[in-house]
């Protein structure tokens, strides 16, 4: 990685450097928007991601099962967790979403920098899950594509507004974040309308109003809860992770 980052460097110097030779034979104006400062920027992207991408040191289950505070951030339950190498800056991200699925998207923050027009973020709500993008349920003995409806409903509570995406950690170039639109919490939302349920997974502790959220709306058979359904995780697990409606 180290050696990449000096050929990326070597490059733009060289690129650099042929212009002040050839300035006066050859006309460059149509590189002027990529200055110098936007190597800068590439190199300081580089850095921001190495550091990012650090693993996740796994905690044993029973510590991460334990009921939190209300009015906990992310953050907090992330020190209380006590996890190691996690990229845990407290950043803070604004954009707009393209929905992959029930529980993830890519954000899409507008970019003052030259080379590009934005900056992509793969978001995933943090603690909670869904059905797969090509998940059924079944209601009374006829099936339904609840994949395809909790991705609908994502869509539908961001198409057209700004959102805010407090980072919890990244896994595997993921952003599992805390977001907000009009500072509603969408993974509440989603719990409170049946539309998503908690995580399985056990990595990370979950705030304790999203087991209030997914118990209610579990009592009154809202959403899900109104069929019968695989648990998300373990439909992963028989028919893989394949999603359709993803794009590179």
């Amino acid at each position: 990685m180290q050696f990449k980052l000096i050929v990326i460097i070597y490059i733009m110097g060289s690129i650099v450097w042929g212009l002040s030779q050839y300035k006066d034979k050859i006309d460059f104006s149509i590189l002027k928007p990529f200055t110098v400062q936007d190597i800068e920027d590439i190199v300081d992207l580089y850095r921001e991601e190495k550091k990012l991408s650090q693993p996740i040191t796994k905690q044993p289950l029973e510590k991460t099962k334990q009921p939190l505070d209300k009015n906990e951030s992310v953050l907090d339950l992330q020190t209380r967790a006590s996890l190691n190498n996690v990229a845990n800056d407290g950043a803070v991200f604004h954009g707009r979403a393209s929905v992959t699925s029930g529980t993830t998207f890519k954000l899409l923050t507008p970019s003052a920098q030259s080379w590009r027009s934005h900056i992509t973020r793969d978001i995933h709500l943090y603690g909670v899950d869904t059905c797969a993008p090509r998940q059924k349920a079944k209601l009374k003995n006829q099936e339904w594509p609840c994949g395809v409806v909790t991705m609908a409903w994502l869509v539908t509570k961001t198409l057209g507004y700004d959102l805010s995406c407090k980072q919890a950690f990244m896994h595997n170039g993921v952003y599992y974040a805390q977001c907000f639109v009009q500072g509603v919490d969408l993974a509440e939302a989603g719990l409170t309308e049946g539309m998503l349920v908690l995580s399985k997974e056990g990595k990370n502790p979950i705030p304790k109003q999203y087991y209030h959220a997914e118990e209610k709306a579990r009592d009154n058979k809202i959403g899900l809860w109104s069929s019968d359904f695989t648990e998300p995780l373990k439909w992963r697990r028989d028919n893989g992770s394949y999603n359709p409606f993803a794009r590179p």
